[in-house]
């Protein structure tokens, strides 16, 4: 139990040191938005802008990182294709365009469940997710326009898919580039939902604010995994995925481990 913990914290200052000198943009760009959003008008190019902004800045954070392998190239890929849809999405919204703004979100998701794959498949973390839009669905759905009425419930289900599919990837707790990840798709489901709430539901308070800071923290969460394979990479070449391979490349981590552990 103490070795886990120490590697735990031995990961936490790979990732620290790896993630943060590369994320300082994203940290500078979300405080401009929260300190000077309220002084502009929405549907504006300034607005726009700062709204953006922290998202373009993980696309440089994405492409920062390496590309050396090729099942880590055509992650990155896909998770950089997320982004930029998500980026599109923003815009949209801010221009009060919802259902186009929801459908680039939509292929935003699309990217993603794609990014994290369907294996393993773990469907007892997906049913209660499945559960819960069905049901936040069914409430408001007497209050939607027509063509939301189509539009919501395959986008909840596309967004609840990426949630599961993120939260399945999850091994074990010390790899906290995946728990993160998982994390951070939790809060794109919540800061989704307090978007439908409040528009079609019921007002909810300081709900742009909140709306805002789970969807900066989710998107942030799900750019750094972009990372493991880096990281990884840092204590010791990968080896191709094969049962053997597998079984050496964790060894070669323990070792790693051990050596970074001794450093502490």
């Amino acid at each position: 139990m103490e070795l886990l913990s120490e590697r735990v914290v031995v990961q936490w200052r790979r990732t620290a040191k790896f993630a943060i000198p590369r994320m300082l943009a994203f940290f500078v760009t979300v405080t401009l938005y929260f300190t000077l959003i309220g002084k502009t008008e929405r549907s504006t190019v300034t607005s726009t802008i700062l709204k953006c902004l922290p998202i373009v800045t993980l696309w440089m954070f994405v492409l920062m990182s390496d590309f050396e392998l090729k099942r880590s190239h055509r992650y990155k890929l896909l998770i950089l294709a997320g982004l930029v849809a998500s980026c599109a999405g923003d815009l949209l919204l801010n221009y009060d365009l919802f259902e186009a703004g929801m459908g680039a979100f939509g292929v935003a998701q699309i990217f993603y469940v794609s990014a994290f794959g369907f294996r393993p498949l773990r469907p007892w973390v997906g049913l209660p997710l499945y559960g819960f839009a069905i049901a936040a669905v069914a409430i408001m759905f007497h209050n939607l326009p027509t063509l939301i009425k189509i539009c919501l419930p395959i986008y909840g289900a596309l967004l609840v898919t990426m949630c599961w599919r993120s939260l399945a990837r999850i091994d074990c707790f010390k790899n906290i580039l995946r728990v993160a990840c998982g994390l951070g798709s939790v809060l794109f489901v919540i800061s989704d939902s307090i978007i439908a709430i409040d528009k079609f539901y019921t007002p909810v308070a300081n709900a742009q604010t909140a709306i805002m800071v789970t969807y900066y923290v989710a998107q942030f969460g799900i750019a750094l995994s972009v990372i493991e394979q880096s990281v990884t990479a840092s204590g010791g070449a990968a080896a191709p995925k094969t049962a053997n391979s597998s079984k050496q490349r964790q060894n070669d981590e323990d070792e790693v481990d051990k050596h970074d552990i001794e450093q502490v």
